[in-house]
């Protein structure tokens, strides 16, 4: 086997170099709560989880103009969504083609890239990220990469081809964020909420150490994960009618039920403009009160995909996606703009449903109160009359030495 590289790479030196500042690392625990809360019974409904991004990270210019762009909606919004970044640094193929920022950062697509130079890039991007105060979100691959990576991530997701993956489980087991677990590619739910189950629990397992060494660890068990309706080849699982049988698999495999939905892969048929429909579709479901903790949408600056050319990074198109179609800013502005609305009328109707309970237990306690008086009112008019009664026979009891008392 030939060795292009014996670099030593360890999790350690990468944060040495790289520091996550105080303020950033400040964030970071805040976004994690934030997500946590999110995704839980008392947090449903408050805000809406909005993860979006480019498909890909395939350079730092312009993944740092989508997240200063982003930074500004997600301030504008705040109230209403908790808004995230996509950085995904790794892609998994079906087959082959360019897996990713941190395997191929020059975009050669040759077996002679710079891994180094790859982790290097990728965290560079993402510590600028949590900077402008946005939780990064990336895919949970290699579970190599992962340990150059955790202090700076607020969420982790694992795809439809890994949730099936033990080693997967194992490691969304033994991070510190929550973690997605997308529904498999044939749309079957069974093994995203199989996932949540396992990676609820601890495991012994092998880790990369941060001194880049194989270390044994017993994981502390993740008991913030959810599921991810991506849709399948069974065509697309976000509708209304998907959402309620998902609930209902939730409910009876006893899990907390929290769902986030993928308007991308198989629920927008893999055609990037139906994200926009699926978007719309999540919003009104959240508005009339679904139990749909966020979504995900692939957003980047420009609509569209393109290929990588033979010249790689010089040969690409400013802000198009090198993998999957992704909407452009314009209708992502759209898109989030329809989302905060869908959170203010749920909260409108929440509002309307305390006012009518408080309204209806008002009229009960009046109801009551006037029963009462009514009672008061009967037993006075009822001794009322006895004691005219008693009044007029008075004369005839006394003729007849009857003790007054013993009819009283």
């Amino acid at each position: 086997m030939a060795v292009t590289s014996s670099t030593r790479l360890a999790p350690a030196t990468a944060k040495a170099a790289q520091v996550l500042t105080p303020e950033a690392a400040r964030h970071v625990e805040q976004h994690r709560r934030d997500i946590q809360h999110a995704l839980s019974a008392d947090g449903l409904g408050e805000r809406l989880l909005v993860v979006i991004g480019p498909c890909s990270i395939h350079d730092t210019a312009t993944a740092m103009d989508y997240a200063t762009r982003l930074a500004t909606a997600a301030e504008k919004h705040a109230d209403e969504l908790l808004v995230a970044m996509r950085v995904y640094i790794e892609k998994p193929r079906t087959t082959v083609g360019w897996k990713g920022l941190v395997h191929d950062p020059d975009l050669t697509q040759s077996q002679d890239s710079d891994l180094q130079k790859g982790l290097q890039v990728s965290r560079d991007i993402m510590l600028r990220v949590a900077e402008l105060g946005l939780p990064v979100v990336t895919e949970m691959l290699s579970p190599l990469v992962i340990p150059f990576l955790d202090d700076v991530l607020s969420l982790g997701v694992i795809g439809a081809r890994t949730t099936e993956s033990q080693t997967h489980r194992e490691l969304a087991s033994d991070v510190p964020f929550p973690v997605g677990f997308k529904n498999g590619t044939d749309g079957s739910l069974g093994v995203a909420i199989d996932a949540i189950k396992a990676s609820e629990r601890q495991h012994t397992l092998l880790s990369v150490a941060e001194d880049g060494g194989l270390v044994q660890r017993v994981s502390q068990g993740n008991p913030d994960t959810f599921v991810v309706l991506r849709g399948g080849k069974a065509g697309p699982n976000y509708s209304p009618e998907h959402v309620k049988q998902a609930e209902e698999a939730m409910a009876k495999a006893g899990r907390p039920v929290r769902l986030v939905v993928d308007c991308s892969h198989g629920n927008s048929s893999k055609d990037y403009r139906n994200q926009g429909k699926v978007a719309a579709s999540v919003a009104q479901q959240f508005a009339d009160g679904a139990p749909i903790a966020g979504l995900m949408i692939e957003s980047n600056i420009r609509p569209g995909r393109q290929d990588i050319p033979a010249c790689g990074l010089s040969g690409l198109e400013y802000g198009v996606s090198v993998t999957d179609g992704c909407v452009g800013w314009e209708e992502t502005e759209t898109i989030l703009e329809q989302l905060a609305n869908s959170v203010k009328t749920r909260r409108a109707g929440a509002e309307v449903t305390v006012q009518e309970v408080e309204v209806e237990e008002e009229e009960l306690e009046v109801e009551a109160r006037n029963t009462v008086v009514e009672v008061v009112q009967a037993r006075d008019t009822r001794r009322s009359s006895f004691h005219q009664l008693i009044e007029k026979i008075r004369p005839a009891i006394t003729t007849m030495e009857i003790p007054l008392y013993a009819v009283e």
